[in-house]
């Protein structure tokens, strides 16, 4: 009998471990509503930004353009939801969509700029974003442009690195998930 249980074992651990790793990973085209954006009683009507609006941000010689895809509220005001933006490549991260899956989630990586931070900046474009293609990855909160400089360029050091697939080492916390997709992807039909 504990021969049947091991070799029963040994059989589904093989199968599960030859599932994993010899799959190309796929991408799922549905982002879970839990990692969607959602704004639900938060008046954005007065605020001098719109989702969707690229903006481009100045201080000093450097530049960086993001686009707002989200918007949050807590007891120190408005968070403006930012996508940065390099070149057309926006800044995201592969994720598995569960433990024993080879398909992976995209979801942008965003910089939370507080409303009263809002300075040094302008609209320089706007595209009809849709909401369901937007899956919030990864949240970092920062006050004022010289906070959203330095996210921005720690974003660009951590995509020169060479990116871990998301079905790989799973519970590996040195995995790089962060990668670029296209702006395209998360447009309106």
């Amino acid at each position: 009998m504990k021969f049947r249980i091991f070799s029963i074992a040994a059989i589904t651990a093989a199968i599960l471990q030859l599932g994993c790793n010899n799959r190309t990973p796929k991408t799922f085209e549905e982002i879970p509503i839990e990692m969607q954006p959602d704004w639900k009683g938060i008046d954005i009507s007065e605020l001098p930004v719109k989702f969707g609006q690229i903006l481009r941000f100045k201080k000093d010689s450097n530049v960086i353009d993001a686009i707002i895809v989200d918007f949050d509220k807590d007891e120190r005001g408005i968070w403006i939801g930012l996508c940065f933006i390099n070149k057309t490549k926006l800044f995201g991260r592969q994720i598995p969509s569960a433990w024993i899956s080879s398909q992976c989630l995209n979801l942008l990586d965003l910089a939370y700029l507080n409303t009263d931070g809002l300075k040094q900046y302008e609209v320089i474009s706007q595209i009809k974003v849709d909401r369901g293609k937007v899956g919030i990855g990864s949240i970092t909160p920062v006050s004022n442009v010289n906070e959203l400089m330095v996210e921005y360029e720690n974003g660009i050091k951590q995509r020169k690195k060479k990116q871990t697939p998301c079905n790989e080492e799973l519970t590996d916390e040195k995995s790089v998930r962060e990668c670029y997709f296209d702006v395209e992807t998360i447009k309106q039909q």
